[in-house]
């Protein structure tokens, strides 16, 4: 139940401050909570990932289907790919990776303080 109500927070967190503010300051964010919620590593890295994956490829996925919009096709094709679906993806995927390993360095520096435990 912890790392659904973690998932929810980060994706909320990635969907409400990720208009307004660079990635990156949404990552130390990200970061910041998971030490704050110091839990196991792995769970914080999952519920980074998917927190930030899942909104970095619902949010484009919505935008797009509701205003039948060209621009995805578009940048696609400038970018070389074949369709704005795989421009789409790799955009989900980058925000897997980003926020997981955000979540997982904010874990890992309070656990770098911690005494007298082994990793």
């Amino acid at each position: 139940m912890r790392l659904f109500v973690q998932l929810f927070t980060n994706a909320l967190i990635a969907y409400g401050l990720g208009g307004l503010f660079p990635y990156w300051v949404v990552m130390i964010l990200i970061g910041g909570l998971a030490v704050a919620w110091r839990g196991p590593a792995v769970n914080a890295f999952i519920a980074g990932s998917l927190g930030v994956g899942l909104v970095w490829l619902l949010v484009p996925l919505i935008s797009w289907s509701a205003t039948d919009s060209e621009l995805p096709e578009i940048i696609a094709r400038i970018m070389g790919m074949e369709n704005g679906a795989l421009l789409v993806g790799i955009t989900a995927l980058l925000g897997f990776l980003i926020g997981g390993s955000s979540a997982l360095t904010g874990n890992l520096l309070w656990k770098l303080f911690q005494r007298n435990q082994f990793y």
